[in-house]
């Protein structure tokens, strides 16, 4: 059948399309990101489908409308459409929603457990090279191992992003899982800051970006109804990587040392990683084949710089400069907060950070669910004010140990769910056509941030907190997920204004 018996098939089918005077011009485009009218009432009314929403509907087929004129005078990306009009099932073994995509989550649950998770732990190694192994140097230079580390991990995220639109994915992540292994057994060889700055900083974090953002957003591919849900999970693997890479660290290093703990665990990132690559296979097609009648503008391109003056996507992005670096503060600082303010042992540290991705597993549910049931920007937005009450409302004020934990128990539920819950609402706005591109655009702005955050966090504790005072450190955390809430309200504003909107 052809693409125009298609849209004239749409058109007839859809009594509402009828009433409206749509101008010849654009009236494929409109036609072809055309939804049901189940799926627009599910997506843009709170309520259930029935007679009573067709009014509403109508509206909103109005507003498509007008936002495609925009879209079209001021020639941005069309983004009205969350879901993904090119999708070509003909073309795959494996349809969306099925059981082989939920493998693939569950791929991205792995691959996300041994490369987020242990960049999670590493505030374990922090502990350990400032209380132990270097605790003559300044806190600012071991802080750089870390600081590389998540730097890195997010700032190839670009690259990885170009090069899974034109190589084989599970190529790209199999090497990325063997280089990040070898990493960590280089790191146990390493003697210097600067050498394990290089190893377990350097080396993982651009190692392990490929499998990272592979992982995330593969299997946004796959998904279609639940993607929240489906983010959720594969998220989850960096709150159970987290837990057990923790507690495994820990006790390799009190019973093996810090160099043996390095060696069994790039040993296991390797096992898993390689293991588990070959389920990271990207859903589109490289090549649109000639027999297909879906237009050759749908095959994502390589670079794409049109997204870059989209609004939507400035402020996203800017939003996520602001929250994402303060989200690794917590795990670099409790730990050592509770042997220097409180005087506890370092095994609550590790139990800190222990609760923190314990908790994330549960929020991380939460927000998939809630996402899915009222929109992943109302969601965000809820996430990352509750993320700086955490750290201004309990953690800075209360200086005990239930206070710290109830902070760090908060911080877990929400904190740890705003990367994820970020991507999501990127998929809502963009579709998945380009997801792992989109993504790695703003993971670049997240590894920007990180390191700025980090680097600045640990010169404040070491020239106005003479190491020990966490007040302004804390204060300069929470005060970044402020104005990231603030962003992403006006962002919502200017999305809707209507309270019970969707988005």
């Amino acid at each position: 059948m052809s693409l125009q018996q298609n849209q004239a098939k749409s058109v007839s089918a859809s009594p509402a399309d009828t009433r409206l005077s749509i101008n010849k011009s654009y009236s494929s485009s409109l036609v072809s990101s055309r939804e049901s009218k189940e799926d627009r009432q599910g997506r843009y009314c709170s309520c259930k489908p029935h007679e009573e929403c067709a009014d509403c509907c109508e509206e909103q087929d109005t507003v498509d409308q007008e936002k495609l004129k925009a879209q079209q005078s001021a020639n941005l990306p069309d983004s009205s459409n969350s879901e993904d009009s090119d999708d070509c099932d003909g073309y795959y073994r494996y349809e969306q929603d099925s059981w082989f995509a939920w493998m693939v989550v569950l791929a991205g649950l792995v691959q996300n457990m041994i490369t987020l998770g242990a960049s999670r732990a590493h505030g374990v190694y922090q502990e350990y090279y400032v209380l132990n192994e270097f605790s003559s140097s300044p806190t600012a230079s071991i802080s750089w191992i870390g600081s590389l580390q998540n730097t890195m991990l997010n700032l190839c995220g670009v690259a990885v992003g170009i090069l899974g639109q034109i190589y084989d994915t599970r190529i790209l992540c199999a090497a990325g899982s063997l280089v990040m292994g070898l990493a960590f057994i280089l790191a146990s060889f390493s003697t210097q800051i600067w050498q394990l700055a290089l190893t377990q900083g350097l080396l993982y974090g651009c190692a392990a970006s490929f499998p990272y953002i592979l992982g995330v957003t593969i299997p946004l591919q796959w998904i279609k109804k639940n993607r929240g849900l489906a983010l959720a999970v594969v998220y989850m693997g960096s709150g159970l990587g987290g837990m057990w890479i923790s507690i495994l660290t820990r006790s390799c290093i009190d019973t093996l040392g810090r160099q043996w703990s390095n060696r069994i665990l790039g040993c296991i990132m390797i096992v898993l990683g390689l293991g588990l690559s070959p389920l990271i296979t990207s859903r589109r097609p490289k090549i649109v084949p000639s027999s297909s009648t879906q237009p050759l503008s749908s095959k994502p391109k390589a670079l794409d710089f049109s997204v870059l003056r989209d609004w939507k996507f400035l402020f996203v992005a800017a939003a996520s400069f602001f929250s994402m670096g303060p989200n690794t503060i917590p795990y670099l600082l409790m730990p050592t907060y509770v042997a220097d303010v409180l005087k506890e042992t370092s095994k609550l540290g590790s139990s800190l950070v222990t609760i923190i991705n314990v908790s994330g597993i549960f929020g991380r549910f939460a927000a998939g669910m809630l996402s899915d049931r009222f929109g992943p920007i109302n969601m965000l937005i809820l996430w990352v004010l509750l993320a700086s009450f955490s750290q201004l409302g309990i953690w800075l004020p209360f200086a005990s140990v239930p206070a710290v934990i109830a902070a760090a128990a908060l911080f877990g539920v929400t904190g740890a769910s705003i990367v994820g819950m970020i991507v999501n609402a990127l998929s809502h706005i963009y579709g998945v056509s380009r997801i792992t591109y989109i993504s790695g655009l703003i993971y670049m702005t997240y590894s920007i941030s990180s390191l700025l955050v980090a680097q600045t966090t640990s010169l404040m504790l070491d020239t106005v907190g003479h190491g020990i005072d966490y007040t302004w450190p804390i204060v300069y955390s929470g005060m970044l997920l402020l104005v990231a809430f603030v962003i992403l309200l006006v962002l919502r504003i200017r999305i809707s204004k209507k309270i019970l909107f969707k988005i």
